[in-house]
């Protein structure tokens, strides 16, 4: 017995060991961290043999000195990690976390735009490098660094309240909420708004350890993946777990569940995979901090990526795309060592058949008629028909929806005409329904006779993940990630495109700034979680009421833009504008009981015959005729008044 009991001691001992690792968090314990705590409650680090331990950070925390010094195994950084690796520290990015940094400049409720902070007074930034993208949207705007007064933080919204400063950095998932508890009204300035998209929280380690514990590095990324999938599907859990075990800040539930609300809009776990990264991204962050004078790069940013095969050195969107182009290349080399054969040799069905089976494609046979004589065991895994059920029928009949049919045809139908290689992108039906979208390679087989038919073997690759990864990226660039409507980069790009337009053909281009009137209120007394309820609410009115050829976009916090034509200066171009502020002053309801109501403020501008000015004055005309209206009463539209145009005479 005593033996027994030694061996099973011994037993325990051996394999039920755990692994110490401790993570560096960048600020003190609160939601920004929620995924490390449940990922330690809920027993995912437990699950791959770790013993997750958490050191708390402050003002003085310097995360990748505490990781590269060993004191931490992990550290959680932010998008200044890529000046730290390009610098020469053994840095290792395992993911970003926030897609959208919270950092914004929070400012008192009449300055509005960067020039206005420039001429308003000072503003309290953090030290080092922690605020460029704040320094980079005055410069987004052409304003000179060194003609603002830029101060360090020292009592934070003291000094704002105070009146001591203009402006403070800030995180949109705290300060805010704070100001509105107290009723006190302000704006803010989002990086995002002028095209500066920086990651937020990052989560990275030391080379060393990556290169030697790969596994432990891998297992801690899954685990903590997982923790932070499981803190955003549970919010009210997770906060009731910050409250009892690390409110070391005291916050309130409130205040804890509105940081949760606003850190799951950054992060946007409906959409975008938890860790994700897009190297493009942080080329151009890279350059963004080249301006700022703050890195030479000496060293490409292969290495600043984790891999979870490290044989390969890029990130997960650059291996699939690798993965899907060598895919392509192999399908591309198999239709073109047939078409080569062709050429040179009568069919072989022996070597045909060695061939086809063995594709690493889904590959179909098919005679006149579209009738199919052969379907390779690839094609039965992918389509989900086994060969029995499918040879001699026509594969139109069930694998090509029905509004695709006749244009498949017509691509097919250039086919029998030679034996080049052909390749078509079509939608494709599975045998359980599900639609997928195929690249499909296509070439003729010589005949062995005149008197053969002719077939083609055509081969299938699955694009549908490639496709729906490039239109997300697509959305992710030029939509508001709020609203869904466009964002300010597409307006931007757009407004130069019509404008040219309306130059190059001497039309009329309508350009409308709108303003929400009474919207700060609503922020201040609800919360900032009512507030985006009223922006996407209206942003669905306002895409409701205008034309299909006029575009409305979300150009900042509750500033919208609408970009219109009119064919001539006699037509009426005022029961739209009254629609859009009909729509935007019906009631937003929230809750049960409540109904949040706001009005419009609308300028209006015209590139036209009498006022053919730049881009950079037709915006300037909008915008001071937006504060005109806002001057007259508000919920109403004026018009720049142009005492050469038509289109402003009454």
């Amino acid at each position: 017995m005593k033996f027994f009991v030694i061996f099973t001691l011994f037993f325990v001992t051996l394999y039920g060991d755990t692994q110490n690792v401790t993570v560096q968090l960048r600020w003190k314990h609160q939601f920004q961290f929620a995924g490390y705590y449940m990922a330690i409650h809920k027993g995912f680090y437990k699950e791959v043999g770790l013993d997750v331990k958490l050191l708390e950070g402050d003002s003085s925390t310097n995360v990748v000195e505490s990781v590269l010094s060993k004191k931490a195994d992990f550290g959680v950084s932010n998008s200044s990690l890529v000046i730290d690796y390009l610098s020469g520290l053994d840095v290792v990015m395992l993911g970003a976390i926030f897609q959208h940094s919270p950092n914004i400049l929070l400012a008192k409720k009449e300055f509005k735009s960067p020039i206005d902070l420039v001429k308003g007074g000072s503003i309290a930034l953090m030290g080092g490098d922690q605020d460029i993208e704040l320094k980079a949207m005055f410069k987004k705007e052409g304003i000179d660094l060194n003609k603002i007064h830029f101060v360090p933080k020292q009592q934070h919204l003291d000094d704002l309240l105070s009146n001591k400063v203009v402006a403070i950095n800030a995180y949109s998932s705290n300060e805010p909420f704070l100001l509105s508890q107290q009723n006190k009204e302000f704006s803010i300035l989002e990086p995002r708004t002028y095209g500066l998209d920086f990651y937020g929280d990052t989560l990275f380690t030391s080379t060393i350890l990556y290169e030697k514990e790969h596994q432990l590095v891998s297992d801690f990324r899954q685990a903590t993946f997982k923790g932070w999938e499981y803190a955003l599907e549970n919010i009210d859990e997770t906060v009731q777990l910050i409250e009892k075990n690390y409110n070391t800040q005291h916050k309130s539930k409130e205040h804890l569940t509105y940081e949760a609300m606003i850190l799951k809009q950054l992060i946007n776990p409906e959409f975008i995979q938890i860790g994700h990264s897009n190297p493009g991204r942080w080329e151009n962050i890279v350059e963004i901090y080249k301006q700022f004078g703050l890195v030479k790069q000496t060293r490409t940013l292969d290495g600043f990526f984790y891999q979870e095969e490290k044989s390969i050195n890029m990130t997960w969107v650059y291996f699939y795309i690798f993965i899907s182009s060598l895919i392509i290349l192999i399908v591309g080399g198999i239709a073109y060592y047939i078409y080569q054969i062709n050429k040179k040799l009568l069919k072989s069905e022996h070597r045909h058949k060695i061939l086809f089976q063995n594709s690493a494609s889904a590959g179909i046979v098919w005679k006149k008629g579209y009738i199919i004589t052969d379907w390779n065991e690839q094609a039965a895994r992918l389509f989900g028909w086994s060969a029995n059920e499918v040879k001699g029928k026509n594969f139109l009949d069930f694998l090509v929806p029905k509004n695709e049919r006749e244009i498949v045809r017509d691509n097919l139908s250039t086919i029998a005409n030679d034996t080049n290689l052909h390749i078509f992108i079509n939608q494709n039906i599975l045998k359980n329904g599900t639609p997928i979208v195929c690249e499909w390679h296509n070439t003729l087989l010589q005949k062995s006779s005149d008197n053969d038919d002719f077939e083609v073997v055509s081969l299938a690759i699955d694009i549908t993940q490639r496709i729906e990864e490039e239109e997300l990226l697509k959305i992710q660039a030029n939509n508001d990630f709020l609203t869904n409507l466009p964002n300010r980069h597409f307006f931007e790009n757009f407004l130069e495109k019509t404008y040219s337009y309306a130059k190059r053909t001497n039309s009329i281009l309508g350009l409308a700034f709108i303003d929400l009137d009474g919207f700060k209120s609503i922020n201040d007394t609800y919360g900032h979680y009512a507030g985006d309820i009223v922006l996407k609410e209206l942003s669905k009115r306002f895409q409701a009421t205008i034309r299909q050829e006029d575009t409305v976009a979300r150009i900042g916090g509750d500033e919208f833009a609408l970009i219109f034509h009119i064919s001539k200066d006699t037509e009426s171009y005022e029961k739209m504008i009254g629609r859009v502020l009909e729509v935007a002053h019906l009631g937003v309801p929230y809750g049960k009981d409540t109904m949040l109501q706001v009005s419009a403020s609308i300028g209006i501008s015209f590139y036209c015959d009498d006022n053919k000015v730049s881009i950079g004055q037709l915006i300037n005309q909008a915008d001071s005729a937006m504060y005109e209206a806002k001057r007259k009463g508000k919920n109403c539209f004026c018009i720049f008044q142009n005492q050469n145009s038509e289109l402003n005479k009454d």
